[in-house]
């Protein structure tokens, strides 16, 4: 049977009385404090020194952290790799069970005109499902590739 309004108030403000008058009789340590501030501003200039960052999970569930600029590099070099194609813009998206066990990838290309976009597109996906797995051992569930522009062979030429 569950407690009336009543009781439930009046719980609740015997249990606020409590944890008022523990923290106005509470003195913190001064050294702990110290050590307290110190590991937070240690995590945040950590955090700030890291940038954006991705979080990904290793196959044995451990976590970590790489930078997503990293991340997108790795996906561009192997889009690159491709013949007739450019990486343009590279999203990477923690997924998996757990979190960031795997990750899905959408991008946006350019495509050398007369490049046939089937089997570039497999080709594309290949290489970066193979680039993920070498440098971070973490497979790509799902790499969506958008062609958003397509360039002339000279154009290739110049870089």
């Amino acid at each position: 049977m569950g407690m009336s309004d009543e009781s439930v108030d009046a719980t609740d403000a015997h249990l606020r009385g409590i944890i008022d008058e523990y923290m106005g009789a509470f003195e913190p340590d001064p050294e702990e404090s110290v050590a307290l501030r110190e590991r937070i501003f240690q995590i945040v200039r950590e955090d700030a020194a890291l940038a954006p960052a991705t979080k990904l999970t290793t196959e044995h569930g451990n976590p970590f952290r790489i930078s997503t600029a990293e991340v997108r590099g790795i996906v561009r070099r192997a889009v690159d790799a491709v013949p007739g194609i450019r990486a343009r813009s590279v999203t990477a998206t923690p997924t998996g069970d757990p979190e960031g066990s795997a990750v899905d990838i959408t991008l946006t290309v350019a495509m050398r005109a007369g490049t046939v976009f089937v089997p570039a597109a497999e080709e594309v996906r290949g290489s970066v499902a193979d680039a993920l797995t070498a440098e971070l051992g973490i497979p790509a569930m799902r790499i969506d590739i958008t062609v958003e522009d397509v360039f002339a062979a000279e154009e290739a030429a110049d870089g």
